[in-house]
């Protein structure tokens, strides 16, 4: 005789079997429910009609276990082998750090250290730079220099305290013949 209260294969009764998509079945009290899922698949709803229904690998809802969802900030997430990761950032940020916990967490349009992009530093040559609007700029030459052709990949390029060119400030050369000392 059958004990369809405990019986996997008549689960509540005669030729009703205990069957869980993607796991293992177990009959309690003639109710069929999950025993165990086959990995990386997880019963997240506690609903045996589905089984272990949630692939906890791939699922952003469940992303290596129930409930965790992959939604790092300011950016869209896609979980990977159970491991949530950042597939792209939304707006003018970047994931510089490389951790989906935090996102996207660097404003580019005007971080020094990441300038329009992750690892892309405004570090003008004799200057302090500027990020602005995810480009870089001389914010300030340091003394002595100055930025007479406007262009940032060199910085502030001129000493304006020796250059005969540009003597003091952009533009003023000395006469034939004489040198500059001091800007002067």
């Amino acid at each position: 005789e059958t004990d369809t209260q405990a019986s996997v294969d008549h689960c509540g009764g005669c030729g009703r079997p205990c069957r869980i998509a993607n796991g293992a079945g177990r009959c309690d009290l003639g109710t069929c429910r999950v025993a165990t899922c086959t990995a990386p698949f997880a019963d997240c709803n506690n609903n045996p009609a589905d089984g272990c229904e949630t692939n906890l690998s791939t699922d952003p809802r469940s992303c290596g276990r129930c409930g965790a969802r992959c939604e790092p900030p300011n950016a869209v997430g896609v979980c990977t082998a159970g491991a949530c990761r950042v597939l792209s950032c939304v707006g003018n940020v970047g994931d510089c750090n490389g951790n989906p916990a935090d996102g996207c967490e660097v404003d580019t349009t005007t971080t020094l250290a990441h300038c329009g992009m992750c690892g892309s530093a405004c570090a003008p040559t004799n200057a302090t730079g500027a990020c602005v609007a995810s480009a870089c700029t001389v914010a300030a030459c340091n003394t002595g220099f100055a930025d007479c052709d406007r262009s940032v990949t060199n910085g502030c390029e001129v000493d304006v305290r020796t250059s005969a060119a540009n003597c003091g400030v952009c533009g003023r050369a000395c006469a034939a013949g004489q040198t500059c000392q001091g800007g002067v």
